[in-house]
């Protein structure tokens, strides 16, 4: 299980301390409760605590008396709070094209959050669904609602208008009328539905899209994938799939490890600390969660299971079994 901080870049806030401002209310203050600071927002690359960015949300809307302070916040932002991948979505052929490209890079923008295509309520319809982190607890109408309006001006900046079938669909109970969310949104909403995001035709997937020269399009392509490889939102889910697969090979250094992801040891230790976890326990994690799944095998001997784990003798194997799990490789294994 990934337990690595919940992080999205400082841009989602963009905006947040003018507007709180011209609603009579003290910014720093709001910022100040939840662990934030103005001089964080003002490094819109920066990462920042995603459950301190839904609580600011919430907190603003209930100080301020502002229930809409999510889709307030939205229209200041529009499609460029996306940052890098809104250049990504601009130069792809289609409109559906540029949606995945979105749910594909999405991982830069925010930690563990999902825009997924699924199949409307009628044939010819889609739903772009989207989903905050099962981890984010509380209220968080704010967010939601802010990121489906940021979709439908990404859908707008795409197409050029808002299609009459379209409709905006949400979880929660309706935090404002109808007839306010349909200024927000031009299009119909609806609320307590069985999930978030937009409900389209599947035909304006189809629409192209005037990206100009393909081969611009390919080095921006280049250009914002290796800036989320440098850069990447949630490193350790990033850094653990990169030791399980080099486990066996014996090769999962600190080296070897900040190579694969473009950096050196020192600027990989940084950004770890930030996490406020090590390149060794990460290390750990991966071997104990491994070991369970090898020894539950029977069929495969102790000792490749150790070189399976990276270790050289079994004996290592063994010293790590107890630390783990406060028994013998062995004796673990007669569990499963």
């Amino acid at each position: 299980m990934n337990t690595s901080p919940l992080l999205v870049r400082a841009r989602a806030l963009t905006g947040f301390t003018e507007l709180v401002k011209e609603l009579a209310g003290d910014a720093e203050a709001l910022l100040r409760d939840v662990g934030l600071t103005t001089q964080m927002l003002a490094q819109p690359e920066a990462t920042i605590s995603m459950s301190a960015t839904v609580r600011v949300l919430e907190n603003a809307a209930a100080q301020l008396a502002v229930p809409d302070f999510g889709l307030l916040l939205a229209q200041r932002q529009d499609y460029s709070a996306l940052g890098p991948i809104a250049m990504v979505a601009r130069r792809a052929d289609t409109v559906g094209s540029a949606l995945i490209a979105i749910a594909r890079n999405l991982p830069y923008h925010v930690a563990r959050t999902s825009l997924r295509m699924e199949a409307g309520p009628a044939e010819e319809l889609i739903w772009l669904r989207y989903e905050l982190p099962p981890e984010i607890c509380g209220a968080h109408r704010q967010s939601v609602e802010m990121c489906c309006l940021l979709l439908i001006q990404t859908l707008r900046m795409l197409k050029g208008d808002i299609g009459a079938d379209w409709q905006v669909v949400f979880q929660h109970p309706p935090g404002v009328s109808l007839s306010r969310y349909q200024e927000f949104f031009e299009c119909e909403v609806a609320c307590q539905q069985s999930g978030n995001g937009v409900i389209v035709p599947k035909a304006l997937l189809e629409q192209v899209l005037d990206s100009g020269n393909p081969n611009v399009r390919v080095a921006v392509e280049r250009f914002v994938a290796n800036l989320i490889r440098r850069n990447p939102l949630d490193l350790v889910q990033q850094i653990e799939e990169l030791i399980a697969r080099q486990l066996a090979n014996g090769d999962c250094s600190l080296d070897s490890i900040a190579q694969q992801l473009a950096m050196n040891e020192r600027t990989l230790q940084r950004r770890l600390e930030v996490q406020q976890i090590s390149f060794s326990e990460i290390l750990d994690r991966v071997r104990r969660s491994q070991a369970r799944e090898f020894l539950a095998q029977p069929a495969l001997p102790l000792s490749e299971v150790a070189i399976l784990l990276g270790y050289s003798e079994q004996r290592s194997l063994s010293r790590a079994c107890r630390r783990w799990f406060g028994t013998t490789p062995g004796a673990l294994r007669m569990e499963f």
